[in-house]
């Protein structure tokens, strides 16, 4: 693996999981795709459904989101993930912490056999 930010140990990853599983009985997590009405840029990301849905009323005049896979099963990646994404949520500029959610953004995918996200995706 590659120099990533993200370092946490297996009883960590242990522990995520298991709020991940709590949370997932609530809201599940799922891998939707985002096409830009403009430029026809598509983007693969994860959230829970929820958040799709919110996601969605916000952009639907831009965009067009469509879910790929309803309820992702919840594994180190998307625990890694769910890390990554909480950490860019907190340093939004910080760019390991944006690598890393790309990183593990693409590991999901990969996962649940989806196509990962151009490396520039990230970049607007």
């Amino acid at each position: 693996m590659n120099a990533l930010a993200l370092n946490i140990d297996d009883e960590q990853l242990q522990a995520i999981r298991e709020r991940m599983d709590e949370a997932n009985q609530r809201a599940h997590f799922v891998i939707f795709q985002s096409v830009e009405k403009q430029t026809g840029k598509a983007l693969r990301l994860i959230t829970d459904i929820e958040s799709f849905q919110s996601i969605e009323d916000q952009h639907q005049e831009d965009s067009d989101m469509t879910i790929i896979q309803d309820i992702v099963p919840i594994t180190d990646a998307l625990a890694r993930w769910a890390v990554a994404e909480n950490m860019a949520a907190q340093q939004g500029d910080d760019t390991a912490v944006l690598a890393d959610l790309e990183y593990y953004t693409n590991e999901v995918l990969k996962e649940n056999h989806q196509a990962v996200n151009p490396p520039d995706s990230a970049d607007d």
